[in-house]
């Protein structure tokens, strides 16, 4: 892997860090849950962030990683649903590692020629594959910060 590719992997591998982190102690019932002051359950955000690894992997690849009927209640604006509209816990997270495991096997054969190359899908928001990575990252990293503040407001302890 290159040396721009290593620093997205890297990136990339602490918000999966902090994915499993955050969610520490969220069990049962409390993954269903919109405490006050998140528009969201943690299902729905765990879930979102496997299926905008699939948006960002299409913007890079041009192939399609979709769950089917995942779009329609994790994508971005969507409302919360009925505890039974969501995938499983274990489908998210086999999903979740999935596109990690994709985004990991493009950063391994992209060189850095590629990353200033427009991405493998017309988008009007990026410009480049480098800037479809800076944007996975951020928003990697927001998403993350929101299973924070959702597990300290289903009362959980703080984390160290």
């Amino acid at each position: 892997m290159n040396a721009v590719a290593t620093a997205y992997w890297q990136g990339l591998q602490r918000s999966n860090g902090f994915i499993d982190y955050f969610t520490t102690g969220i069990e049962g019932e409390d993954w269903y849950m919109v405490p006050e002051g998140v528009p969201n359950p943690a299902i729905w955000t765990l879930g979102h962030l496997a299926h905008s690894r699939a948006q960002f992997l299409e913007l890079l690849t041009g192939e399609d990683r979709y769950e089917d009927g995942w779009a329609e209640i994790l994508a971005i604006g969507t409302e919360p649903q009925d505890p039974r509209a969501y995938p499983s816990l274990e489908v998210i997270k086999r999903v979740l590692g999935e596109r990690m495991k994709d985004l990991q096997q493009y950063l391994e054969r992209a060189d850095e020629a590629d990353f200033s190359a427009p991405p493998a899908k017309a988008s009007r928001f990026f410009k480049t594959k480098a800037s479809v990575l800076v944007h996975l990252t951020h928003h990697e990293a927001h998403h993350t910060g929101v299973l924070s503040l959702t597990r300290r407001l289903l009362g959980k302890e703080k984390l160290l």
